[in-house]
């Protein structure tokens, strides 16, 4: 059984666009423990989980070798918009996109990084909307989870935030991750 866990990157650029990512990282069921174990030890001292954007360059990079040993593909959209766009309309525009390519790579359940109760609600109505336009299967299991109690989401930031980063030129870790991921440019 495929699953894909999610998480977004958020980035404004001074005088730029700004983008707005989602990245599902697609796992089988059956290899959920190992990738929990292997992300867990890459913690380091009391931090509760990984977080790409607290992360120190050198550790980003060893993080993203990490990934690309793991059997995880990746799947980012990526909705590139300017000020005038608010943040919620951009998450929607991912969200939609990335919920209907997650259900044709055959994945049975999605877990979302839990943001606030209002926010989270937010998701649940795009998703009952997408369901009742038949756009997406009544039969595919969405549930928000906080990133300290799930450590596969650690590897969606990871995917994220190396792409959002790929983006500013930053692309060492985004092209170690490239084979593995498939982006999608929303609108």
């Amino acid at each position: 059984m495929l699953m894909a866990y999610v998480d977004e990157s958020l980035r404004r650029r001074p005088g730029d666009d700004s983008v707005y990512a989602m990245a599902a990282v697609v796992i089988d069921s059956v290899d959920q423990d190992d990738i929990r174990v292997a992300l867990e030890s890459l913690r380091v001292g009391k931090s509760p989980r990984l977080h790409w954007r607290d992360e120190p360059v050198k550790r980003q990079f060893a993080i993203a070798q990490r990934l690309t040993e793991m059997p995880i593909h990746g799947i980012v959209t990526i909705y590139i918009h300017d000020r005038a766009v608010r943040t919620e309309r951009a998450r929607r525009r991912c969200l939609e996109r990335l919920l209907g390519e997650v259900s044709l790579a055959g994945c049975s359940e999605v877990v979302i990084e839990a943001r606030s109760a209002e926010q989270d609600h937010l998701d649940r109505g795009l998703l009952t909307g997408m369901r009742r336009a038949r756009t997406l299967p009544h039969d595919l299991v969405v549930r928000w989870q906080p990133s300290v109690s799930e450590p596969l989401l650690w590897a969606a930031d990871a995917v994220v935030g190396a792409t959002t980063w790929w983006l500013d030129d930053r692309t060492g870790c985004y092209e170690m991750l490239a084979p593995k991921t498939r982006l999608v440019c929303v609108g």
